[in-house]
């Protein structure tokens, strides 16, 4: 028997959202790395702190 899991709307903008933060904190991440201007290790850190959480709501689903 297959079962079929729904995700809600809330939670599939909430993941969206979620990605959304990770690959700016990244991209700014790394080029802060190359300009002295941008803190690149905070975004880095940052990003790597969201991307735990992303991976945490998808292993609960």
């Amino acid at each position: 028997m297959r079962t079929v899991r729904r995700i809600s709307l809330t939670s599939l903008l909430v993941q969206t959202l979620l990605l959304l933060a990770i690959a700016a904190c990244a991209i700014v991440g790394v080029a802060g790395l190359l300009l002295p201007l941008i803190p690149g290790l905070l975004f880095l850190a940052v990003a790597a702190v969201l991307l735990r959480q992303f991976q945490r709501r998808q292993i609960r689903m």
